[in-house]
């Protein structure tokens, strides 16, 4: 995002919050003519500057500049989180059956304890 967009983001922000210029150059520790000038574009404001004003402001510079990230990212994002989601049930569903197939296992040994001594099937 070029700097005049970043400017008036920041311009934005500020009146939003019923904040006048002197009100940021006060918050910032700066004389009131260094922050028109950093407003106006006339002085270039720095990253570190940005992000003290974006602190003030109560918003993330990254929002500050404008980053929007691209719908692939969430895409690819989603994606991933169902792989992980599918693994898991696969994973759970493994679990279950290794749990069904050794209880299976008890029952016929039961059974088969039961058919050889049927008075005596819990030895």
């Amino acid at each position: 995002m070029e700097q005049s967009s970043i400017l008036v983001r920041i311009k934005e922000l500020r009146r939003h919050r019923g904040w006048s210029q002197s009100d940021m150059a006060e918050r910032l520790n700066v004389a009131l003519k260094t922050y028109q000038n950093l407003e106006s574009g006339i002085t270039r404001i720095d990253i570190e500057r940005l992000g003290q004003v974006a602190s003030i402001l109560g918003v993330e510079l990254i929002d500050l500049l404008g980053y929007q990230p691209k719908p692939e990212a969430y895409i690819d994002r989603f994606i991933n989180e169902e792989k992980a989601l599918y693994h898991k049930i696969i994973q759970d569903k493994e679990a279950y059956i290794k749990r069904l197939e050794e209880n299976l296992k008890v029952y016929q040994d039961i059974l088969q304890r039961s058919s050889d001594d049927p008075g005596n099937i819990f030895q």
